[in-house]
Parts: structure tokens; sequence; C-alpha cells
């Protein structure tokens, strides 16, 4: 009874691991592909919407909070 339940043990941390290595892989490929790669597509994107809200905001003549 206790050498099986040492079996499932060991299971559950070899599951750990390769979980770990399949995210690892994931986020290395996300992250690597200079200018192309998806991380940097995303923060561009992000650059040029608030560049644009900005600019919109400096033309808005009704800034009163109330």
């Amino acid at each position: 009874m206790k050498k099986h339940a040492a079996r499932r043990s060991h299971q559950r941390g070899q599951t750990s691991l390769e979980y770990f290595v399949v995210i690892a892989f994931g986020v290395l490929v996300l992250i690597e592909g200079g200018s192309s790669s998806a991380v940097s597509q995303v923060t561009t994107a992000l650059k040029d919407l608030f560049q644009g809200y900005g600019y919109a905001i400096s033309f808005s003549t009704n800034l009163n909070a109330f």
C-alpha cells in the first residue's frame, strides 16, 4: 500500500516538471524573435494606442471634471 502511494507522489512531481518545461518553452517562443515577436508587437500596439489617445486628449476643450 505504501509503495503505491509513493509512486503517485513521484508522478505528481513529474507532472509539475512537465508543466514547467512546457510553459517555459512557450514563454521563450513569445519573447524571442526580435521585433517580430508577439510580446514586441503587443507592446508596440499599446504604445501606438496610448500615443493616439494622448494626441486626442491634447485637443480636448472640455477638461473640467465637474
